[in-house]
């Protein structure tokens, strides 16, 4: 009986449902596109277009990857998208009975409560249909998780005076930080200012271009590639502004091709290298200082050793990324009357956390001084750069990440000057022939392109090698267990 009534309650949410989405109706829905975070941990956040059906995916983390390796979600209706993702968590271990908690947030891009409430409604029938196979006792939770909660009030408390920021609900946040962190071009205050439509549209529109196979290793090599290639290209298209300038010395004794290339190189230098640093220092995790375990331990009601066993690694680091996901999976398999036994002290928790919080935001804008001095030596290897140059790194004392930008927006302004220079200096019919000088060295980096290619092929292979290999070994550990799902 218990079994059947699951069923009828599944039938009936699925009915109910259809009227958010065409999947079910096949009528077109005006309700717009709609964000899905579904959290277990692995993490999976997707988009699912006015038809119901998902249009784009990002899996969050590596569990996610990894979990998501050869499967297609790009296509299916919501409910198939979340029966699958239910379904992989349990085959993969993920989804057990000691970590049984599932977020999910839900946005709608019209801000509509009622298509938020219907497609939570689905993804809790379809984990809740696939827990009850595998005779585990799901815990689903479509609010904010702790650490979610805790950084939109440490935003609230960053930007006191921007009032999109303070009037932000955690669902937007949510939009906001995702997309801040899928696209570099995009800061926090600008994508705070706009609306649910606007950045889900935003974020689809980079989730389409995330490759399934994207794990660390492979942005941080395609990185490298970028910036090895960048400046085999700049360099060689700089060049031949100077090549032109010496082949007719007589005619334009002053080189500004030489001086443009000179600029040129170093901001295009500068600014790729410092890409690649900003990655390593975010995928390094910071290793946080006098973290007291005991008082996290007496918040969340459970032994020191068990957070201590959860939060640090094999070399004795404990990360903000790891404290905030151990809170996050401790709450949510919580039972609900141990959750309200402890909601009083949570603020308190979040204060705490904050600290630490601060802590990361100054690591990650302070340059340590092996990667200043290589911002300095990437400089200083470049010819013809005028001596104002070395003058405003040197004026900067202690380089930051906000540093090393104001040198690359220094030296763009001093090579777009340098091209002001050339244009003027130049008569019409000679700029013409230096820009077929240029075309010619552009034409000519067939090299570093094979090279950059190769780089980012090697790069994919090593990638689906690891997550296929992960998956397999994910899939004989749970079912050596013997929790495999039922069939």
């Amino acid at each position: 009986m218990k079994k059947i009534g699951l069923v009828i309650a599944v039938v009936l949410v699925a009915a109910l449902a259809c009227s958010a989405f065409v999947g079910c109706s096949g009528a077109k829905d005006d309700n717009g596109k709609t964000y899905v975070s579904v959290d277990i941990n692995p993490s999976v956040n997707m988009v699912i277009d006015e038809e119901g059906k998902v249009e784009s995916v990002e899996a969050a983390n590596e569990d996610a990857q990894i979990m998501l390796y050869g499967e297609v979600l790009v296509g299916k209706t919501a409910e198939e998208a979340f029966e699958l993702i239910a379904n992989l968590a349990v085959e993969c271990g993920y989804l057990t009975e000691e970590n049984c908690g599932v977020n999910v947030n839900v946005v709608a891009g019209n801000g509509s409560a009622d298509v938020e409430a219907k497609v939570g409604n689905i993804a809790q029938a379809a984990f809740e249909a696939e827990a009850e196979k595998a005779n585990i006792s799901v815990n689903i939770n479509t609010g904010a998780n702790f650490s979610l909660q805790r950084q939109l009030e440490y935003a609230k408390g960053k930007y006191p005076n921007v009032s999109a920021v303070q009037n932000m609900s955690v669902g937007k946040f949510k939009l906001v930080t995702e997309l801040v962190a899928n696209d570099d071009g995009i800061t926090f205050e600008y994508a705070a200012s706009l609306d649910n439509e606007d950045l889900i549209e935003k974020l689809n529109a980079c989730y389409e271009k995330i490759e399934p196979y994207a794990t660390e290793a492979y942005n941080l090599a395609v990185a490298q590639a970028n910036e090895a290639f960048e400046i085999a290209k700049t360099t060689a298209e700089s060049l031949a502004w100077g090549t032109y300038y010496g082949v007719y010395v007589l005619k334009y004794p002053v080189n500004y091709g030489a001086i443009y290339a000179a600029y040129n190189i170093a901001a295009v230098s500068v600014d790729y290298t410092l890409d690649v640093i900003e990655l390593t220092m975010e995928y390094a995790d910071k290793a946080l200082s006098n973290v007291d375990t005991q008082k996290i331990a007496d918040i969340l009601g459970v032994e020191k050793s068990e957070v201590d066993a959860a939060v640090t690694d094999e070399n004795g680091k404990i990360t903000l990324e790891s404290l905030e996901a151990y809170i996050d999976r401790t709450l949510k398999n919580m039972s609900a009357e141990a959750y309200n036994a402890i909601k009083a002290e949570l603020p308190e928790l979040e204060t705490y956390i904050n600290g630490f919080q601060a802590e990361v935001d100054e690591f990650l804008n302070t340059l340590p001084e092996e990667y200043a001095t290589q911002i300095r030596e990437v400089i200083a290897d470049i010819d013809n750069l005028g001596s104002d140059v070395f003058e405003f790194v040197d004026s900067l004392g202690d380089l930051t990440i906000d540093d090393v930008r104001a040198v690359v927006t220094y030296l763009e302004n001093k090579r777009d000057e340098t091209m002001t220079k050339i244009e003027s200096d130049l008569s019409a019919e000679d700029l013409e022939e230096a820009k077929e000088y240029v075309q010619i060295a552009n034409d000519a980096v067939s090299l570093a392109q094979k090279t950059y290619n190769a780089a980012i092929e090697s790069a994919k292979k090593d990638a689906e090698e690891f997550l296929a290999q992960a998956k397999q070994a994910r899939f004989q550990w749970q079912y050596g267990q013997g929790n495999g799902a039922q069939q």
